[in-house]
Order: C-alpha cells, then sequence, then structure tokens
C-alpha cells in the first residue's frame, strides 16, 4: 500500500492546460519546453516554435483534417519514446476540426442547415474528450493550449464566468486531466509588456498548480518560460527544506 508521508514533487512528464486570450503568450510558453517535441498544430501558427526542435503537422478546417490527426495521433503514441513534450495548439481549431467530422458522420442538420444540438455537439464532446484523454496519457510532458470563454449575465451585461472555450460540459471536465491549470496574462509595468502565468485561482479564472501545492512554492505570477517556472519551483522547495531544518 503506498503512503503519502515521503511523496515527493516529481516535475517530469507534468501535464500543463494553459489559457488565455490572444496574444497572451500561450504557444510561446509551450515552444520554451524541452525538446525534441511534437506540435499538433490545429492554429496554423508554427511560427512560434521555429528554431526549435519540434516536429509538427497542420490541418486543414475540413473532414480530411480530422483524420489525418487521428493517424498522427496513433503515429506520435507509437514514436513517443523521442519526444519529450507534445503541444496541442489549439483547442478553439481542434473542435472546429471535431465538429467538421461530426457533421461528416450524422447528416442530419437543423432546419437552417446547421449542426443539431443534441446530436452533433454531443458528437463533438466525444470525439474531443476521447483524443484529449489520449494525449494527456502520453509518457513525456504534455501542453494543451485553449482560448478564454467570458459568460456574461445577458440582461446586466456582467461578466458572470471565465473559463476554457471548450464545448459543453468539457470547460469543467478538461482542466481535471492537468496537474497545472495556468492562465496567461499580460500586464504594463514601467512602460514595458510583461507575459505572466496565473498560477492561482484570482477572481473568475480559476487557475491552479498542483506542483505548487499547499506550500504555495510558486508566486501567485510566474514568468511565461517552462525553465524559469521550474527553476522557481525548485528554489522555492529548497528554502522550504532548509528552513524546515534549521
Amino acid at each position: 500500500m503506498l503512503n503519502a508521508m515521503n511523496l515527493k514533487m516529481d516535475d517530469r512528464n507534468t501535464r500543463f492546460f494553459v489559457v488565455g486570450g490572444y496574444g497572451t503568450g500561450k504557444s510561446v510558453f509551450a515552444a520554451s519546453f524541452p525538446t525534441p517535441g511534437f506540435v499538433f498544430d490545429f492554429d496554423n501558427g508554427i511560427e512560434t516554435y521555429r528554431g526549435g526542435d519540434w516536429d509538427y503537422e497542420t490541418y486543414s478546417m475540413d473532414r480530411t483534417g480530422w483524420v489525418q490527426f487521428e493517424k498522427d495521433l496513433k503515429r506520435v503514441k507509437e514514436e513517443v519514446s523521442k519526444y519529450k513534450t507534445v503541444v496541442v495548439d489549439s483547442t478553439t481549431a481542434m473542435t472546429a476540426l471535431a465538429m467538421e467530422q461530426a457533421l461528416f458522420l450524422d447528416p442530419k442538420r437543423s432546419a437552417t442547415g446547421g449542426p443539431l444540438w443534441n446530436i452533433h455537439f454531443q458528437m463533438v464532446k466525444n470525439l474531443m474528450e476521447g483524443k484529449i484523454r489520449q494525449i494527456t496519457n502520453l509518457p513525456c510532458n504534455i501542453v494543451v493550449i485553449a482560448h478564454l470563454q467570458v459568460v456574461q449575465d445577458m440582461e446586466s451585461g456582467t461578466i458572470v464566468d471565465i473559463k476554457p472555450l471548450l464545448t459543453g460540459q468539457l470547460s469543467e471536465i478538461v482542466p481535471g486531466y492537468f496537474s497545472e491549470v495556468l492562465y496567461a496574462v499580460t500586464q504594463r509595468k514601467e512602460g514595458k509588456t510583461q507575459w505572466l502565468l496565473q498560477t492561482v485561482s484570482i477572481g473568475l479564472k480559476k487557475a491552479r498548480s498542483r506542483l505548487s501545492g499547499k506550500e504555495h512554492l510558486l508566486d501567485d505570477f510566474v514568468p511565461n518560460n517552462y525553465n524559469d517556472f521550474i527553476k522557481q519551483l525548485h528554489r522555492q522547495q529548497k528554502g522550504k527544506t532548509n528552513g524546515s531544518k534549521a
């Protein structure tokens, strides 16, 4: 039987879910991860990874794109030992591609020729959840990028929720697959823009870090770089360990 008394922090093969608006540095953070790596480039934004040791595939926004993605995922699973990091960039375009697959699989349409909520959107949920689970089970670092969905009260216009832009209940389910749920943000300081990662829940943004843990090893906002993230984690852990021995 296992016991948590002597359980040590392990940052190997960590699963990161990075949420943020456009231009907040999500892909830049992913590109800072250990390589060789693989990028499922749904957003057609591989330029951010230029110069790094990243294999990748980019997908057309039609049914053939989803078929190619399934083939690539099978290949990555077979060859995963050669990769230190696998990136999904991003779930927004991946969702659109899943809808193309759903519309192909079931020809029914609404009165306006669009998808049916109880059929196609449920199929998209199942397709997305299944593939994300397969990816998060890979034995390497995983980075899945998602955009923000801002939910407003229709009458007052008040913002009532900020969550990942995913179909239905996936916005609540998918973050649970990840050790790190980080929100990419920008701020102005001394006339300069800083790109940061929020590691704790503040306001409506439900960030969290299991690596940081109850010891709060990470600052509430950390630099948007994998090496800086890991260095701060170990520096803080070492400091707390030394302090407990004093």
